[in-house]
């Protein structure tokens, strides 16, 4: 009898992380689609570069709604409920995709495409730490997969981008393995919430000391992470006079070390510990990063290289917030913090261009390498001046 429950738990936990790692991989390879099917909206749509934009936009307006109502009714909500609603919401939004040739529609379906995708990804980064015994090991590895979902996007779904059939067949695919994820998301248990007196109101989470830094430590992030995914390419090309072939190749290290460093760091996280990984890894980065902007042509591979320490930082800051707060309101607190950060996001690449045409390339730039420094400096802020909700090193 007891060797049967052995075997039932067994297996539960390896259904448990084929869910993980088959969510992980699909909702990544989706929202990796938008940039290698643009062009090709571009053309089909007949669309100006502002309307073109406006699909990259709308990407992270949908980010904001759905982490901040989603961050607070992922601590309502039976999370096996919470979870399924989104999968639900997101492959019906793919499924409009392979139907529907329409421009709006398009819009309309990526605020749900990739809201969707971002609130189930950092849902898994949520629960792990429930769920299986060395929670950082996996999340590294989920979001290795993450980045395996992505390169294989990019690469398979950049030779059948030249027409919307090609469009069309790659979400096919994905609403297939989405459908599989939801049979395996039924068979599983999904720990809920803790559900004990009141839920703090939101704004009283956002006024505490470490709220405010989270969302400058995340801002930070986004600013030096995306930065790079928009604008490496545009700054090799037009201003250190790189084809945009080779630029492009600069920014494909990125993540390529991005994605190996997520497997090689995995087993050292839990004996160095969560928060001073973070405080390595981002030192790491924000030196790496600086010494690749300085040094110009010759400083890009530096960048490249950055991609490794680059690699942990998001899941583990995702799980860093969770910390910092009574485990019911946990939820809530990582998806306000999150959503607060995404509007850097969307403010630096608003504005970003407009800095480039009044300074030039060669010092707007800097904002990447100023904003990874920023969040290092503040994650040992956070660390020597803050406490925290459980212990964690």
């Amino acid at each position: 009898m007891e060797n049967n429950n052995k075997t039932t738990k067994t297996d539960k936990k390896i259904t448990a992380i084929l869910f993980c790692c088959l969510v992980m991989m699909i909702t990544a390879g989706s929202d990796a689609l938008r940039g290698v099917f643009l062009p090709q909206f571009k053309s089909s749509f007949s669309l100006s570069e502002p309307q073109a934009g406006r699909i990259i936009m709308i990407s992270y307006i949908g980010n904001l709604l759905f982490l901040s109502v989603g961050g607070t009714l992922s601590d309502r909500m039976p999370r096996k409920r919470f979870i399924g609603g989104l999968l639900c919401l997101w492959t019906a939004a793919l499924l409009m995709y392979v139907l529907t040739e329409n421009y709006y529609v398009l819009l309309v379906c990526m605020i749900f495409s990739m809201g969707g995708s971002t609130m189930i990804s950092t849902s898994v980064n949520v629960i792990t730490p429930l769920m299986f015994a060395s929670p950082a090991m996996y999340v590294s590895i989920f979001n290795f997969l993450q980045g395996i979902g992505i390169t294989a996007s990019q690469n398979i779904g950049g030779r059948f981008a030249d027409s919307l059939k090609g469009w069309h067949g790659a979400n096919a695919i994905i609403v297939g393995l989405a459908v599989i994820c939801l049979i395996l998301l039924l068979t599983l248990k999904l720990p809920d919430p803790e559900q004990k007196g009141e839920k703090p109101a939101p704004m009283s989470i956002l006024m505490t000391p470490q709220s405010v830094i989270l969302i400058l430590i995340c801002g930070g992030y986004f600013i030096s992470e995306h930065g790079l995914q928009n604008w490496l390419t545009s700054y090799g090309s037009e201003h250190l006079g790189m084809s945009v072939e080779k630029s492009a190749m600069y920014l494909s290290m990125f993540y390529g070390c991005m994605t190996v460093g997520r497997l090689i760091l995995a087993p050292f996280i839990e004996k160095i510990g969560i928060f001073r990984c973070l405080i390595i890894t981002s030192c790491i980065g924000a030196v790496l990063f600086t010494a690749g902007i300085a040094f110009g042509k010759q400083g890009l591979i530096l960048l490249g290289i950055s991609g490794a320490a680059y690699s942990v930082i998001y899941p583990l800051l995702v799980m860093l917030i969770g910390s910092f707060f009574d485990p019911a309101c946990a939820g809530t607190a990582t998806g306000l913090i999150l959503s607060i950060a995404t509007l850097f996001d969307i403010g630096f690449n608003a504005f970003f261009g407009s800095l480039v045409e009044g300074v030039g390339y060669g010092r707007a730039i800097f904002v990447l390498p100023a904003a990874a420094a920023v969040m290092a400096a503040l994650l040992i802020v956070l660390k020597k001046g803050v406490k925290k909700s459980k212990e964690i090193r």
